[in-house]
């Protein structure tokens, strides 16, 4: 099996191990503090798991090749699944909110946080380098759905740091002044994060939209394809029509290219195939259709749509 793919299978499967872990940790400590921003971080880490697992999903279908069903691959699952975790991320926020304010409203009695500062602490450095080496690997293989669950991580990250440091600072009130009641930051905590969550749900779900309608690809990796084009002139003499698409961790590249009219197939054929190649060792995991056509004027430019190399 592919390395890469073997990479995302693990990174997945140590996703659903911590969240599932985490999930247990958190309930235990918010149930023995009271702390409305711990639950909420539970309920958090609990739509962490259920992202984590789709994650897992995803990545084993999106590797299948190709079949009669399916002729261009299983990619977009997983960009099914990173929409669906940016639901679960809003949601997730907009019922830590509605707890927040709940407690604020109401207010809370908060006994001993020691415990809650702990399971914090612990919360924020797992799931920080749990979602760096999901980033990694996601970014290396091109897979939406673990930098999806790589984000999904990132947001548990800041909202965890940020209970912790509301935790610490209504225990340091109390060793100042005992009768002190900083009680309503726990839940003013759990309102800022919960709105730092939907931000990057929205955002997600915006990244994972644009594959599923078919957005062309980014500026960047437009300048290598034509870039790649260009290299090959004058044998190739220009080319239009170009469009692309992302599928999961998959580009496909469909373009129109212009040679010499007076070619041979087989020669024109086999500039097609050198393109294809370049462009897959600059941009792995590309899919390339190429459509040859024979230069009918003086300069690439007076076709219509046409572009020059040179």
């Amino acid at each position: 099996m592919d390395e890469i793919i073997v990479a995302k299978r693990k990174a997945a499967k140590l996703s659903i191990f911590s969240n599932s872990a985490l999930i247990v940790i958190k309930l235990v400590a918010g149930s023995l503090t009271g702390s409305v921003a711990i639950i909420s971080e539970a309920t958090h880490s609990f739509l962490d798991l259920m992202a984590a697992m789709m994650a897992w999903g995803a990545v084993r279908v999106s590797d299948s090749p190709p079949d009669y069903e399916h002729p261009f691959g299983h990619g977009k699952t997983e960009n099914i699944s990173a929409l669906f975790e940016a639901i679960l991320i809003v949601a997730g926020g907009i019922f830590i909110l509605k707890e927040a304010i709940i407690g604020l409203i109401n207010g809370r009695a908060l006994p001993d946080l020691k415990a809650g500062l702990g399971v914090m602490f612990l919360s924020t450095l797992t799931n920080y380098f749990i979602s760096r080496r999901l980033f990694k690997i996601g970014q290396k293989s091109g897979s939406q759905a673990l930098t999806a669950d790589a984000w999904h991580l990132r947001s548990d990250v800041y909202t965890s740091l940020g209970i912790f440091l509301a935790l610490l600072v209504i225990e340091a009130g109390r060793f100042i002044d005992p009768s002190l009641d900083l009680n309503f930051v726990d839940s003013l905590a759990a309102a800022l994060v919960s709105v730092l969550i939907v931000k990057t749900g929205a955002v997600l779900g915006w990244d994972a939209s644009k594959g599923l309608l078919d957005h062309s690809l980014p500026q960047a990796e437009l300048g290598i394809i034509v870039e790649t084009i260009r290299e090959l002139y004058p044998q190739i003499r220009g080319f239009r029509r170009l469009r692309t698409r992302r599928s999961g961790p998959y580009r496909d590249i469909l373009v129109d290219i212009l040679v010499d009219g007076e070619l041979s197939v087989a020669t024109a054929h086999e500039l097609g195939v050198r393109f294809s190649l370049n462009l897959a060792a600059k941009l792995p995991k590309t899919n390339v259709t190429f459509h040859l056509e024979p230069l009918k004027h003086p300069r690439p430019e007076d076709e219509p749509g046409a572009k020059t190399c040179g």
